[in-house]
């Protein structure tokens, strides 16, 4: 019963921005065009206006579906270039070739993630996909360093020479074994890089590295109503609680569906020794 709680809680948070970022640009279009008055109420919903006299819901509305998307494609590109460095980096079985790969990731560990998006935003002049870039350059270094760490133990373990001594093929020993061993601590670290991707661009957006100042983005949104906090408080409450909600409701979801199954029936053995 708790596990069901737990995870329909989790379910819940994810849906609510999923929802607002895929099904509210349709919901949006119904909203007023002319501007209101900044800060007040509004004609189309209770949440009332923005600096800019908006509706704060349209605009939240409207805001979510570019965040999602970047936050997702930095993710997909850092974890793929992370992957291969860190599968290689693992496989592979001469040092020299470890150290080329891992050597410059250590560098790349040393950096401040938020330097580098700052000096990307500063050269480029904000440009977005730049500094989309310079989020994924500070995802790989991690990435990389967890799967090197993750398939090191299962590629040279005990069971892979095992599997090697029996004459399994390379197909079976990598295509089944390795990926089913390695595919619940990855999914778990892929949604750990998620929760960073949406603070680093959360963060750059908050301090006009990223978007347009005046884009309906979640961040954007928190960071231009800022100075309104206690006249419009829903200005910033709502893009915020949104931008929470993804972030809780990923790790609550990733932390129940990909919780080992061994773990879980010791756990249910326990209480059931108890009860």
């Amino acid at each position: 019963m708790r596990s069901s709680f737990r995870r329909a809680i989790a379910v819940a948070c994810l849906a609510i921005p999923v929802f607002f970022a895929l099904v509210g640009p349709v919901l949006a279009a119904s909203a007023p065009r002319a501007r209101q008055a900044p800060f007040g109420p509004s004609e189309w919903s209770p949440f009332g206006t923005d600096r800019l006299g908006r509706d704060v819901l349209a605009t939240a509305l409207t805001g979510g579906r570019t965040f999602l998307l970047v936050a997702a494609a930095t993710v997909l590109i850092a974890y793929l270039a992370g992957f291969l460095i860190g599968v290689t980096a693992a496989a592979t079985g001469r040092r020299w070739v470890d150290d080329l790969l891992m050597r410059p990731i250590d560098v790349l560990l040393c950096l401040p993630s938020l330097l580098l998006i700052m000096v990307a935003a500063l050269r480029t002049e904000g440009a977005p996909v730049a500094v989309a870039g310079a989020i994924a350059l500070a995802l790989v270094a991690p990435s990389a360093r967890f799967v090197r760490m993750a398939a090191r133990s299962v590629v040279r373990g005990p069971v892979m020479a095992a599997l090697r001594m029996q004459g399994q093929p390379a197909r079976y020993r990598y295509g089944r074994y390795a990926v089913r061993e390695l595919a619940r601590p990855l999914a778990a670290d892929i949604a750990l890089r998620f929760t960073a991707a949406v603070y680093f661009l959360a963060s750059a957006n908050f301090l006009g590295l990223g978007f347009d100042t005046t884009a309906p983005d979640w961040a954007v949104a928190v960071a231009a109503n800022k100075d309104a906090l206690t006249t419009a408080p829903l200005a910033v409450a709502l893009p915020a609680g949104l931008i929470v909600l993804l972030v809780v409701g990923i790790n609550l979801l990733a932390d129940d569906l990909l919780t080992d199954p061994r773990t879980v029936a010791l756990r249910l053995a326990e209480r059931s020794r108890r009860g």
